[in-house]
């Protein structure tokens, strides 16, 4: 056999196995669409049932009667969906459905399936149920070694109510990647004011800063006054990076200096999470720091803390704002131009003087706000 027959029935081959792979492609393609299909008008017609349940529960029986063994997939994910749009005696009525189809033993079952996607389902689920069983398999399941399982199971705990420790859930959780970040957040903002004590514990501790920002941005938004002193002493704790304190910025102002060689690491983050946390507790022991971080030498600081000083209402505030509808940054003034506006009439007499200054970022910034609120310049 010549070398160009062999290279012409190794083409042809490969060209076979090619089609051969993507006819089965194909076919699966095809096959998993018509599932999909058949999936959705079967959970259509699951819907329509439970809701008829739930306005007439008598006719469970027959609701039951109608399942066929391959519904108990569909009816996991149907009340995952239902679940979060019901409220009150609707929620009760859904949750006991649940109970009497024998979806929470099926959940607790499908929490030591090998796919992670259904023990992640089944998490979710399982925090409608409120019994020692389920809460026990769900702090099971925050060694899970899926990330998206653990925050599920967090989830559900946080639902129920049923977190036992703080702590344990920030060691589980605070080492996520940052693609995850937010579930987390959001799962820390809902803990309550019963978590306040361990959060405050936490940001007292010596853990990692990113740990503390994830505290703090709870802290802030649970919105108990308990956290101000805690979070204020945090702000002013010795050793923040960024390069200057406020005092060096002052005396390094009036000189080339550039923000952006400041690095920006995880103490500004930090200082930027105390000023959120601080501009939604609204407290007033928080002045003086707000007055400090309005001169703080990193602009998105700054910017937080102009923020701050509108929702505090102090005239303190005034000359620093002022100061500030000069700043480098776009934002920095803009913030400066709402707190003054917010402060009444001696932040709008502050602004109708930098308007008609010969300064072009104040009388810029300072005469659009007013034109937009109204106010002839």
């Amino acid at each position: 056999m010549g070398f160009y027959t062999l290279i012409h029935w190794v083409s042809l081959a490969l060209a076979g196995a090619t089609l051969a792979i993507l006819l089965v492609v194909v076919v699966r393609q095809s096959f998993r669409n018509r599932r999909t299909k058949r999936d959705a008008l079967r959970r259509q017609s699951l819907m329509a049932l439970a809701l008829e349940y739930i306005e007439e529960p008598e006719f469970f029986p027959a609701f039951k009667a109608q399942l066929k063994p391959e519904d108990q997939r569909l009816l996991v994910e149907l009340f995952a969906e239902l679940l979060p749009k019901v409220r009150g005696d609707y929620a009760e009525k859904v949750v006991q459905l649940m109970r009497e189809m024998g979806l929470r033993d099926r959940c607790l079952a499908q929490m030591h399936s090998h796919k992670w996607w259904k023990r992640a389902d089944a998490a979710a689920v399982l925090g409608w149920f409120q019994d020692p069983e389920v809460i026990t398999a769900l702090e099971r399941a925050l060694d899970d070694p899926q990330v998206e399982v653990r925050l599920e199971a967090a989830r559900a705990l946080t639902q129920l109510k049923a977190v036992q420790s703080v702590a344990g859930l920030v060691a589980r959780l605070a080492v996520v990647d940052a693609t995850h970040s937010l579930g987390v957040k959001e799962i820390f903002r809902s803990l309550g004011s019963g978590a306040v004590s361990e959060l405050l514990g936490v940001i007292e501790s010596d853990v990692p800063e990113h740990v503390k920002i994830l505290a703090t941005d709870a802290l802030g938004h649970i919105g108990d006054p308990r956290a101000v002193p805690a979070l204020l002493k945090l702000f002013h704790k010795p050793g923040r990076s960024g390069g200057d304190t406020i005092h060096e910025h002052k005396a390094r102002r009036g000189r080339a200096y550039s923000e952006r060689s400041q690095p920006t690491n995880s103490s500004v983050a930090l200082r930027l999470a105390v000023m959120q946390a601080l501009s939604v507790l609204v407290d007033p022991r928080s002045l003086d720091a707000i007055l400090a971080a309005l001169e703080d030498p990193v602009w998105e600081v700054r910017a937080q803390a102009a923020h701050c000083a509108s929702q505090l209402g102090s005239d303190a505030a005034i000359p620093r704002l002022e100061t500030l509808l000069h700043d480098e940054h776009w934002w920095v003034r803009f913030h400066a131009a709402e707190a003054l506006f917010k402060l009444g009439e001696a932040g709008v007499q502050s602004l109708l003087k930098a308007a008609r200054s010969t300064s072009a970022r104040a009388a810029d910034i300072a005469g659009g706000l007013l034109r937009e609120k109204g106010v002839a310049v």
